[in-house]
């Protein structure tokens, strides 16, 4: 008992000498767990335009496409979602002058890859405002829609027009806009000009300057990544000066890390304490917690072979083969059909008696409704074969006796303008061969047409055993809190996981909130830490090594404590909890490791 008493009084004596906050284990995958480390709000962001002001959450500098300066540089890109009818962003240009000659103008383009379609329509909107910034007058052009040629900068121009009386700025806006919930695809804009009696007066027209990220920090943290409301702050901090805020100014918004790939039978241990101020705390059936997400550890470039194009006779079943290995670590391989199309495509081609073979399993085709006989038409209306896009534009679909098949009396058919696929994913073996191919055909009715347009056969490689997301659940489940949470206190939230036989993934470790029906709420998140198995100095099995351990360490020297799981306190590995620990527990509270 004397024993005891005197490792007591060790570890407490010890504790004096250190910090108050709590320190993270030294071994911890995560960087900058709390958060000290960055600009905080108003940081540059890659994707915010300097100069210009955005309206909605889908517009962004994108480096994706552009037209000035010619092959690099930026542009603006924006793209739809289903809460809304608009995306903008907008300059306000002052010292214009009743009398003066305006015009603007703007080159946009949209990808075929991912073309504008739907009811969206993308242009620019020219206002004049009085000196209250109060509307005079305004035009607008909308020059990008569904119709519009894909991969091709298109002109929009405003004017000139005589500013009329009272005039003492103008607006320029570029501007998506949609009916609710129909817009797909994605629109850019470039070399933006406002000419005021003939001078440019758009600053950042091109979009090659990035500008501070307002009230947000997506790369003001760093090591982390950040979406839609949140930033770094001093109001409170559990570690140090500094904690992330995540607000409710949107649906959800978060923060994130990737930290490196598990196989089967790691443990990780995901830990971070939330505080739920009493100022603007949780509300309604809001609620935010940490997030364990996984991808594939394991990747390789897809392959395809697409050499059907317009040149091919048509009413001529043509077949087009890939013959492969399966690269090592893949176990499935998505086999597709594949119909390249973009605004300048016309026609049809039918695809019939696709086929995959194994080198494993000889002779044996592994795609099933192969002749593509079974199925009600329409979107994914082949049955046993998934469609990867469903705007109505172009289509992979069941045809039935409209030409003559290649095996029994239906086809799949592709149309339209854009890209389409249709794909079955098989189990493969790393190493083996993988042979596929299908027969395509164009109609002399409705011959394929368009030098870009370009149809075969695709594989895409994946790793299997990629476990599922541990997303945020039902507050009070550990590692999610709600409006019940008690307030203006550090709450531990933990997530302990056992990667399962067969697994391999890429871990990501995600601080999320989600508003819910609340209008308001805000919560703080500091000391995150990610630490695989569990080490002997983790006495209460939060997944990291600090001050909270204290406590339960002491009770477990006293015999008042319980071990849980591995973390037993038996830090020197002699079978028992005793005095000879504290000196270990004390090393890895300061950083020494356990």
């Amino acid at each position: 008992m004397l024993h005891h008493r005197i490792a007591r009084a060790a570890v407490l004596g010890s504790l004096l000498v250190m910090l108050t906050a709590p320190l993270a284990l030294a071994s911890d995958l995560i960087q900058n767990g709390s958060m000290e480390i960055g600009d905080g709000a108003g940081a540059i962001d890659e994707q915010i335009a300097e100069n210009w002001t955005e309206v909605g959450v889908n517009i962004e500098r994108s480096a994706q496409y552009n037209v000035v300066p010619a092959g690099a540089g930026h542009a603006l890109k924006a793209f739809g979602d289903g809460d809304n009818t608009s995306v903008a962003a907008l300059q306000v240009i002052a010292n214009v002058s009743p009398g003066q000659s305006v015009s603007a103008s703007a080159k946009l383009f949209s990808p075929a890859n991912d073309k504008l379609r739907g009811s969206g329509q993308a242009g620019i909107v020219l206002q004049f405002l009085n000196q209250f910034d109060g509307n005079i007058s305004s035009s607008e052009t909308y020059v990008l829609d569904v119709n519009s040629p894909s991969d091709t900068w298109i002109p929009a121009s405003i004017g000139p027009i005589t500013a009329p009386a009272n005039t003492a700025k103008v607006r320029i806006t570029c501007r998506l806009k949609w009916n609710l919930g129909d817009v797909l695809g994605a629109g850019y804009w470039d070399d933006v000009q406002v000419l005021v009696n003939g001078v440019n007066k758009v600053v950042n027209g091109d979009f090659e300057i990035a500008g501070p990220s307002p009230g947000q920090s997506p790369y003001g943290i760093e090591h982390w990544l950040g979406f839609n409301d949140q930033e770094k702050s001093d109001d409170v901090a559990l570690d140090g000066s500094f904690s992330l805020k995540l607000g409710t100014n949107y649906g959800y918004s978060g923060l994130y890390q990737d930290f490196g790939a598990l196989v089967e039978g790691d443990e990780i241990t995901l830990t971070a304490y939330y505080y739920n101020p009493s100022a603007d705390p949780l509300q309604g059936n809001s609620r935010a917690g940490i997030k364990l997400e996984f991808d594939s550890a394991i990747s390789a470039p897809p392959e395809e072979t697409l050499s059907f194009t317009e040149s091919a006779t048509p009413d001529t079943w043509t077949l087009v083969t890939h013959s492969t290995t399966v690269p090592d670590g893949i176990t499935i391989a998505r086999v597709m059909m594949v119909y390249y199309a973009d605004g300048t495509t016309s026609g049809s081609v039918h695809f019939d008696s696709a086929y995959a073979e194994r080198g494993g399993d000889p002779g044996t085709n592994q795609l099933s409704n192969d002749s593509f006989e079974f199925g009600p038409g329409g979107f994914n209306g082949l049955t046993d074969w998934t469609e990867l896009n469903s705007d109505g534009v172009s289509q992979l679909q069941a045809s039935c006796f409209e030409v003559t098949a290649h095996d029994g009396d239906c086809t799949a058919r592709g149309f339209g303008n854009a890209p389409a696929f249709i794909y079955q994913e098989i189990p493969v073996i790393p190493g083996e061969s993988l042979d596929i191919s299908a027969y395509l055909m164009t109609p002399s009715f409705e011959p394929l047409s368009g030098a870009t347009a370009k149809c075969g056969v695709k594989v895409e490689w994946y790793a299997g055993g990629v476990p599922d997301d541990i997303d945020i659940g039902t507050p009070g489940d550990g590692h999610t809190i709600g409006a019940s949470a008690p307030t203006d206190t550090w709450i531990p939230l933990t997530i302990h996981y056992v990667m399962p036989p067969g697994s391999g993934a890429n871990l990501r470790f995600t601080n999320i909130i989600e508003k819910g029906n609340a209008l308001s709420g805000t919560v703080y998140v500091d000391l995150c830490s990610a630490v695989t198995a569990c080490s002997p100095c983790d006495a209460n099995c939060d997944g990291s090594v600090n001050g909270f351990d204290v406590d339960p360490f002491v009770g477990l020297l006293t015999g008042s404590g319980t071990p849980c799981a591995s973390c037993s306190g038996d830090v020197n590995g002699d079978g028992s909890v005793n005095g000879f620990d504290v000196d270990g527990f004390v090393a890895a509270l300061t950083g020494g490791g356990c």
